[in-house]
Order: structure tokens, then C-alpha cells, then sequence
């Protein structure tokens, strides 16, 4: 049984080191040509890449301290993709002249190689959590999630970090499940610095990546059975670091901004970028087209990314979000309600409340999780609604991060669940 058992160990490891690599290639270079949208592939947000090249061409020549560290001419955020690679072009090469080519390939593959392995840490739970099934659905579909992979290259997005503060709460989740510990202070810690970093990078999808935050306490909470009190307390503290880290970087923005022009002038052009994404508040300043935007009635932008407006679409070649979220939705709400009957009656029969199985708990948990994840791109369309109306070149991302990931992970998940119900049937049948 040993040595079956690392046969076992040994022929998973392969398979896993293989599927990093062929994802990782997928992500690099489309080396097996699973795009079906070249322009977008080589194209996609290249004017933003751009900021973080002049920071690594003005590193060069002033040190990456000069401006405060911040990129050249996109000071909206703290700029800390321009920093980190303006390291990895030192490292690469460290007497690099000004008209020497970056690094550029050697930054991407960082991207994606980070990128990689934080998918690879959800991976390892998924297998651990619902098997090798679900993990491998997940990881399949990712390979045809069209603006993950547009995104995950991009040295201006560094999309890994919209990824992290969630990955680093479930590590976190299941250190305490093997240890039987609870470690608010991690939790807080972890919350506060991945949420900063991001912000470091940018505010965009802040509000998205704050809500994946929260989906591991979701799943553990439905899984171990916390008591309410406990969940809302363990909530409140990853809350309270999100926010916290948030503003932190926010602050930390404007200081550096006010070292080169002043608090007042800082201020006053933090909130001018502010009302812009929002729409919320309009100015005089604004052009046209833009307070013409932030007149769309909010259900108008839900209906813009619903249909796709002519974009690429999220999955595959016609998996829009018309398609995807009753895939997702429909089955998750009738396994939903079938959890919670077969619960009644348990309750009825027993007068104990919440005796699910384990199974069925897990299947429970990937339902919330999956629905609660689409509250974070649905709360970017609302929040900021100026920012989504223009930017529907971009603005898909949210719903890749992690959404569908969740998405197709509880699908999955009630398949799995479905087939175990009829296995276990088929066998009463047979006694």
C-alpha cells in the first residue's frame, strides 16, 4: 500500500509539473494556439505597458527613486509594477543604456510564472477539497478564459496581484485546518498587504478583488460550521485589513504625489480621478463623452457587458455572460434548494440544525462561493460606473477574477456530487 501510495505521489507531481508548464506556455506565448483572437492577444493594452516602460527607461538614466518612484506619466496609483520591473531590468542587466531594449519577455514570463503558481495554489485546494475532477475542470476552462490570458502577460496590470489577497487567504484557511489554530493576526496581515499591494498597482477592480478576499471564509465557515458570531467576527477583521490596506496605499499615493507638487494640488487631482471612474460626482472639467457616460442608467451598463456588445467574449468563442451566468446560476440554485429541503427534513426528523454531510457542506460552499464572486465585478459596475462604461476593453477582467473559476469549480462540484447521489442509490438498489 506504501509504495502504491507514492506511485500515486510521484505520477500526480509529473502530471502537475506538466500542466504547469503547458499553462504557463498557453499564457507566455499562446504556444498551442488555443486564442482564437490574435488582435487581441497581440495588441491588448499595450498604451498601458507603455507607462511602465518609460519607468524602466527613466530608472535607467535617474534611478528608481526619481518622481518618488512613481511611473513618469501615470501617477494615479503608486506605481509599483514600474518599480518591480524596473528592478528586474536591473538584475538583468545591470548597465543597461538608454537605448538598450527592455527586458520585456523576461517581465512578462515573472507575470505569468506568479500568475501560474497562485492558480496552482487554488488548484491544490480544489483537488484537496472536491478531487481530481474539479480540479481538472478548472484548470481546462481557464485555458479557453480568453481575457485571463489576454491579461496575465500585461507588465501594467500584473494581474497576479488582482489574484493574491484571495490565495492568500485560502494558504491561510488551510494552515489552520490542519493545525486546528485560528490566527486573526495573520488574517488581518494578510488582508491589510495583499489589498496594498494591489492598490500599489492600481485602484482598478479594487472593489472585485476585496470581495474574493472573502470567499474562503465563506467556504470554511459553511464547511467547519462556524457559528455566525464567528464568521462575522473573522469578516470584519479581513474588512477592516482590506480597507485598511487600501487607504494605506491611497495615502502612501498622495504623500509621494504632494513630494513633487504640493497636498493641495495632490488632493484635488485624486479626487478629479476620483468622480472620473465613478460618475458619481461630475465636474466642470470633464469632456463631454464622459459626463454623457455617467448618464447611462446603471441597468444599461449591466446590459453592455451582458450581451457582450460585440466584444470577445469571455469564454471560448461565444460564451458571453448571457451564457454563462444561467450555466452557472440555474443548476447552482436547484442544488441549492435541494440542499437546503433534504436539510428541513433532517431538522424535522432530528430537531438539530445544520447536519449536512460533509459532501454535501462542500457543495454548499462552492454554490455561495461561486455566487458571492459575482458580486464583485456586479459591485465595480455599480461603484464605478464611469470607469465600466468606458472601459469595456478592460472592464471584463473582473468577471474572469475569479468568477468563472468559481464558477465553473461548483458546477463541477454539483456534477460530482449528482454522480456520487447515483452511485450511492445504484448500491442501495443492489443490497
Amino acid at each position: 500500500m506504501r509504495i502504491e501510495k507514492r506511485v500515486k505521489c510521484v505520477l500526480l507531481a509529473v502530471l502537475a509539473c506538466a500542466a504547469f508548464l503547458f499553462l504557463a506556455e498557453h499564457f507566455f506565448c499562446d504556444r498551442w494556439g488555443l486564442q482564437q483572437y490574435d488582435s487581441m492577444w497581440t495588441k491588448w493594452q499595450l498604451d498601458s505597458e507603455e507607462w511602465v516602460v518609460e519607468k524602466v527607461i527613466d530608472a535607467r538614466i535617474n534611478g528608481i527613486g526619481n518622481y518618488n518612484g512613481m511611473m513618469v506619466e501615470y501617477q494615479q496609483q503608486i506605481g509599483f509594477a514600474g518599480m518591480l520591473f524596473s528592478v528586474v531590468d536591473k538584475l538583468v542587466d545591470h548597465n543597461a543604456e538608454f537605448t538598450d531594449p527592455i527586458p520585456k519577455d523576461v517581465m512578462a514570463g515573472l507575470n505569468v510564472l506568479i500568475f501560474s503558481a497562485l492558480f496552482f495554489v487554488l488548484l491544490y485546494w480544489l483537488y484537496r477539497e472536491s478531487g481530481l475532477w474539479t480540479a481538472g475542470v478548472v484548470y481546462v476552462t481557464l485555458l479557453f478564459t480568453n481575457w485571463t490570458a489576454y491579461s496575465v502577460r500585461n507588465i501594467y496590470w500584473v494581474t497576479w496581484t488582482m489574484l493574491l489577497p484571495m490565495i492568500a487567504l485560502l494558504a491561510l484557511m488551510m494552515w489552520e485546518q490542519r493545525y486546528g489554530k485560528q490566527k486573526d493576526v495573520w488574517l488581518f496581515a494578510l488582508s491589510f498587504g495583499t489589498i496594498f499591494l494591489r492598490s500599489a498597482c492600481g485602484y482598478e477592480f479594487i472593489s472585485c478583488v476585496m470581495v474574493a478576499l472573502e470567499l474562503p471564509l465563506i467556504y470554511y465557515a459553511v464547511k467547519e460550521a462556524w457559528e455566525l458570531r464567528l464568521y462575522l467576527k473573522r469578516a470584519l477583521i479581513a474588512g477592516i485589513g482590506a480597507i485598511t490596506g487600501f487607504l494605506g496605499a491611497l495615502f502612501v499615493n498622495l504623500a509621494l504625489m504632494a513630494g513633487l507638487r504640493g497636498w493641495k494640488e495632490a488632493v484635488e487631482y485624486m479626487i478629479f480621478i476620483s468622480a472620473r471612474r465613478t460618475g458619481y460626482v461630475t465636474l466642470d472639467s470633464f469632456d463631454p463623452d464622459v459626463i454623457e457616460a455617467f448618464d447611462m442608467p446603471l441597468f444599461d451598463v449591466f446590459k453592455l457587458y451582458w450581451g457582450g456588445d460585440g466584444d470577445v467574449p469571455l469564454f471560448g468563442s461565444s460564451y458571453h455572460l448571457s451564457l454563462l451566468i444561467p450555466l452557472f446560476f440555474i443548476p447552482a440554485l436547484l442544488m441549492l434548494t435541494a440542499l437546503l429541503v433534504k436539510e428541513k427534513k433532517r431538522r424535522s426528523a432530528t430537531g438539530l440544525r445544520f447536519q449536512m454531510e460533509t459532501e454535501e457542506r462542500k457543495t454548499l460552499g462552492m454554490i455561495l462561493v461561486m455566487m458571492v464572486s459575482f458580486l464583485g465585478p456586479a459591485s465595480w459596475l455599480v461603484l464605478a460606473k464611469g470607469h465600466a462604461v468606458h472601459h469595456p476593453h478592460i472592464d471584463y477582467i473582473i468577471f474572469c477574477l475569479p468568477f468563472t473559476m468559481m464558477g465553473f469549480a461548483a458546477l463541477a462540484q454539483i456534477v460530482k456530487y449528482q454522480a456520487m447521489q447515483a452511485r450511492d442509490r445504484y448500491a442501495e438498489k443492489k443490497k
